[in-house]
């Protein structure tokens, strides 16, 4: 072999083995900056109250169309109003519909008023309450639908801010951020929940979600630490 051919073939051993390197190091450094797969929760969280508002548990019964019993990931949490101005249309009520009527076949896990929460579907139960059937990560197959009231009876306001303690506490059990905060509107179009979208007070309500949030995750610290 010829000087020259051998010191072609050092070179071409040298090249490989250095591209052999530069591949070993990507993905070493691939690896590494990989972000982990995220892991949903779940199970239900078997929330008895929210700071002093009561939780009460009265689930749909498994024979009833509204419970189709299929258990699933939790990956949003879904925002509607009953949309239901009359006088006595508060949580009881709604739970009371729920329970009774089978002219329609539709469900959701709470609904909020200005004293109660009523809880309907265990949360890692899928409920028909978004509007987009059985889509894949979708707002049925993975939200927990939680209905406010906006009954003339009611105090908005308190509704409001009790469903922001809700979702705060839901958020945490199930390491939900505010992105994963929905509204019924982002699956389906529907102009829900309607009131507070129309009344122009999605940006406040969300900001109350989030104070709420913080707060939780202050005294969850806290706790931590003692």
């Amino acid at each position: 072999m010829k000087i020259n051919d051998k010191r072609q073939t050092k070179k071409l051993i040298l090249l490989a083995s250095l591209l052999i390197i530069i591949l070993v190091v990507l993905i070493c450094f691939l690896k590494i900056t990989k972000k982990p797969e995220r892991a949903w929760a779940s199970f239900d969280a078997n929330l008895e109250n929210v700071e002093d508002i009561p939780v009460i548990t009265n689930f749909i019964d498994p024979t009833s169309d509204r419970r189709p019993e299929i258990e699933r990931e939790i990956k949003w949490i879904v925002i509607h109003e009953t949309d239901n101005r009359g006088s006595s249309a508060g949580a009881l009520n709604h739970d009371t519909f729920l329970h009774t009527d089978n002219s329609q076949v539709n469900s959701w896990h709470y609904t909020v008023d200005d004293s109660v929460i009523y809880h309907h579907l265990p949360d890692n139960e899928v409920g028909w309450h978004a509007g987009d059937k059985k889509t894949e990560d979708g707002g049925n197959m993975t939200g927990i639908g939680i209905e406010m009231c906006v009954n003339q009876a009611g105090d908005y306001q308190k509704t409001l801010e009790n469903t922001a303690k809700l979702i705060a506490t839901l958020m945490i059990a199930y390491d939900l951020g505010m992105d994963e905060v929905k509204f019924h509107q982002d699956f389906s179009g529907k102009i829900c929940p309607h009131r507070l979208i129309t009344e122009g007070r999605v940006k406040e309500f969300r900001l109350m979600i989030e104070k709420e949030y913080n707060k939780y995750k202050e005294q969850e610290k806290q706790n931590e630490s003692k």
